[in-house]
């Protein structure tokens, strides 16, 4: 298999940026390219972020390309409101992808609506589009009707990334390449995801602070009272990505909402195709959270001893007749572990690097 590709995020840090371009080739494995939000003023998006204006996101685009990497410009909101539909707003963020594609050179564009996609490829034949997670595309029905808008890549719903057989129907009967969302750690057909998405899609326009994330709310509550939630997850362990050949070598990074620290751990475990810890420290969304509030730990590694890949791409999904993931979750999830990792991303850099020396983490 040739080298594997990722997409990795942009989370309005310049300094991450700088560290991301340092490992834009590693393990025989490369960046191809770096996605990240364009303008509020112009998209709402499916991650909230802070503030960019037109000249900031053109200066992070140049040096992006400066270092051989594609841009994706994400705008994926799975609402705007009303308005959304309308000729002028629609021509708004048309003109503006326009100028972004045309004169600045960006190479893809994400969207997770199937209009704005007809109507982008309609007007910008040479420019790629890929349709965002948030497209919720499970099946081959609905990837065909995606690619008969004008996609030219598909994300998957993290719903059936260990779902090999139908990974490999969507991309027999659409001959479209698969970009494979490795490290979000939602739950498993999520009842929340839908109207989570449709609401940070206003706030991530809007800005301002959340108050409370009622969302994550009950998918804590969720995974407190069941830890097997935590192993039923879509995500994809770094040391798995490779066992996807044949159906693709493309794989997104989840975290442009998160600190440098995890965007950074998260990307090079995936590059290097390995990582010795904590797997909870390289996911990203409801579990993330979880580990974060609780310590709650999964040594990534005893993984290994359970034949995990293989019996969760092998399973029939009846969660009713079948209790793997549950005695693994007594077995190897445990609570109030403190790791360097959770200090960092909690930015308590200091704090870690004085556990360190004094050899408290295990």
């Amino acid at each position: 298999m040739a080298g594997l590709e990722f997409s990795a995020p942009y989370n309005n840090d310049s300094s991450t940026l700088e560290k991301l371009f340092e490992l834009k080739s590693l393990n025989g494995n490369r960046i191809r390219e770096i996605y990240l939000s364009g303008p509020q003023q112009y998209s709402a998006a499916g991650r909230i972020v802070e503030e960019i204006n037109e000249s900031k996101f053109l200066d992070i685009v140049e040096r992006i390309h400066k270092q051989g990497i594609r841009v994706n410009l994400v705008m994926n909101p799975t609402c705007e409101g009303t308005d959304w539909y309308k000729p002028d707003m629609m021509k708004t963020k048309l003109d503006f992808l326009n100028r972004m594609h045309q004169k600045h050179g960006v190479e893809a564009v994400t969207i997770a609506n199937p209009v704005y996609i007809k109507e982008v490829r309609k007007q910008f034949p040479s420019l790629e589009i890929c349709a965002s997670v948030l497209s919720d595309i499970d099946c081959a029905q609905r990837a065909m009707l995606f690619a008969k808008c004008g996609a030219n890549v598909l994300t998957p719903d993290v719903c059936i990334n260990r779902d090999l057989r139908v990974l490999k129907k969507i991309r027999e009967v659409t001959d479209l390449e698969i970009k494979l969302m490795v490290n979000e750690g939602c739950l498993y057909k999520c009842p929340f995801r839908k109207f989570h998405f449709n609401y940070i899609s206003h706030k991530s326009k809007e800005l301002g602070s959340i108050d409370a994330d009622v969302f994550f709310f009950n998918c804590f509550q969720v995974t407190e009272s069941d830890h097997s939630q935590i192993l039923k997850s879509g995500w994809i362990r770094p040391e798995d990505i490779a066992k996807y050949d044949g159906i693709t070598n493309f794989f997104k990074i989840v975290g442009r909402e998160r600190p440098k620290s995890h965007v950074i751990r998260a990307t090079t475990a995936y590059m290097k195709q390995s990582w010795e810890g904590d797997l909870l420290d390289i996911l990203c969304s409801s579990i993330n959270h979880y580990a974060l509030e609780t310590g709650a730990h999964l040594d990534n590694k005893s993984l290994d001893q359970y034949a995990f890949f293989e019996r969760t791409t092998s399973c029939q999904r009846d969660c009713t007749a079948c209790t793997y993931c549950d005695e693994i979750a007594d077995k190897l999830v445990r609570l109030k572990v403190l790791t360097r990792e959770k200090l960092e991303d909690l930015g308590l850099h200091e704090i870690a690097e004085q556990m360190e020396r004094q050899g408290r983490f295990s």
